[in-house]
């Protein structure tokens, strides 16, 4: 550097650059999960530069677009003391004013528009991964500029820039909401790729498929469409959504924690105080109906031993998997809990004693059969093999309270132990008597 006779200064502020770019979290990912994102996000960098090239900026077009910018920033401030919960896709309902950007400006706009919000969040956000956000921005930027570039390019007679009335007004707002859930589709999709790379056993059901988020995303699209037919009314209107759009988002995050409590962080099970009082729930129901009602502690067999040779990387890695495993077995209406470091609780409501022990003979088989590898740390590429004792007992007249059947069943994979491991012992009405398959 120095023969090319650049100031001192210089060459220490480029090799400073140079080891902050090395330090970037993203460097410290799977090379093919790398490759993904840095080549999504490079590759909407590239499409907002160019068609933000080929814009006629004018000033009307520039007010609308700021003051839809300024709506998202002080939506990103009326929210940004509520803590977000870690391991979830994010809600933070930008979009909204994406989509509306999308209709009412030039293509260029819904490229460019999600930068400067990014930017903003990461300067009063800071607590999540950088490259995550920057990623996100990326797949908006693409979804919702694929989408402008169509409404733009549909006639004037069926939508164009203004809804116009009666049913031309009708068709304007059902392509709108068309253009919101192509935008969902499109940015959801790349986000999908990158878990699918990250981790092909993800339960995408459980983020994008359940009831809460299509129910959170269908709000969201109804807000967007909202606010789109609202803008392209009167620009000066827009401030009329942003009541709503906060109170939503603050509403949207506080169930999120609330929801977050009542769950294992390290597995997605219920957690063991949240199990219990579902369970007490569910005990007395079936008390009261007369129904049969079935209770399993699942312990993982040998589990010091691996514990103690593999680290806690691998611990975590082989509870998550058991647990997804329970999870995918049991997909009724089975409450599972963890209840201790390897071992996990199933109530079973409206089984009887035949059923249960089938249930539990097949939890036992399925995890005996699938092998566990490892994903990371100094164990990479280890496989697994582990198996689990099983106890079970049944809601009887010497059982009526949820504390006496934890304890039978306690007993019962007490037994299942003593009888040499990777073993179901159905609990009898009398002690004396064993079960064990």
């Amino acid at each position: 550097m120095p023969a090319l006779g650049l100031p001192g200064a210089v060459v220490d502020g480029i090799r400073q650059g140079a080891r902050s770019v090395r330090g970037w979290q993203v460097w410290t990912l799977p090379q093919s999960l790398r490759v993904y994102i840095l080549s999504i996000t490079t590759f909407s960098f590239i499409v907002a530069a160019i068609a933000a090239s080929r814009t006629r900026w004018q000033l009307t077009d520039v007010v609308i677009f700021v003051g839809l910018l300024a709506c998202g920033v002080i939506a990103i401030e009326s929210t940004r003391n509520v803590r977000e919960v870690q391991g979830t896709v994010g809600r933070d309902l930008q979009t909204v004013w994406y989509l509306a950007i999308a209709v009412t400006l030039p293509p260029a706009y819904a490229l460019l528009a999600p930068l400067p919000l990014t930017a903003y969040r990461l300067w009063r956000v800071p607590r999540a991964f950088v490259y995550r956000r920057v990623f996100s921005n990326a797949t908006i930027s693409l979804a919702y500029g694929s989408v402008s570039l169509l409404f733009h390019s549909i006639p004037d007679s069926v939508a164009g820039q203004t809804p116009g009335t009666a049913s031309h007004a009708l068709v304007w707002t059902g392509v709108v909401a068309g253009c919101g859930a192509l935008a969902w589709l499109i940015n959801n999709g790349l986000i999908l790729g990158a878990i699918m790379i990250a981790d092909s056993q993800a339960r995408v059901r459980d983020m994008f498929g359940n009831r809460e988020a299509i129910t959170s995303d269908l709000i969201e699209l109804s807000l967007a469409v909202s606010l789109s037919l609202v803008v392209s009314i009167s620009a000066l209107l827009m401030t009329l959504a942003l009541p709503s759009v906060v109170l939503y988002r603050r509403y949207l995050m506080n169930s999120q924690l609330v929801a977050q409590a009542r769950i294992d962080a390290k597995t997605g099970l219920l957690n063991a105080g949240t199990w219990q009082s579902e369970a007490e729930v569910e005990l007395l129901r079936a008390r009261r109906g007369h129904t049969p009602l079935a209770l399993a502690m699942v312990n993982i067999d040998h589990f010091k031993d691996v514990d103690d040779m593999a680290g806690q990387l691998v611990h975590d890695q082989l509870i998550r998997d058991i647990a997804g495993m329970l999870k995918d077995q049991l997909p009724g209406d089975e409450l599972i809990g963890r209840f201790g470091s390897e071992e996990f609780v199933i109530l079973l409501p409206q089984t009887g004693r035949d059923e249960a022990q089938r249930i539990s003979e097949r939890l036992r088989d399925h995890i005996a059969a699938e092998p566990i590898a490892i994903e990371s740390g100094s164990q990479e590429g280890f496989v697994f093999r582990l198996t689990v004792s099983i106890g079970v007992a049944v809601l009887n007249e010497s059982r009526r309270a949820l504390a006496e059947l934890i304890g039978a069943a306690d007993t019962a994979l007490g037994q299942a132990k003593s009888t040499g491991w990777n073993k179901v012992y159905v609990l009898p009405d009398g002690l004396d008597g064993s079960e064990t398959s």
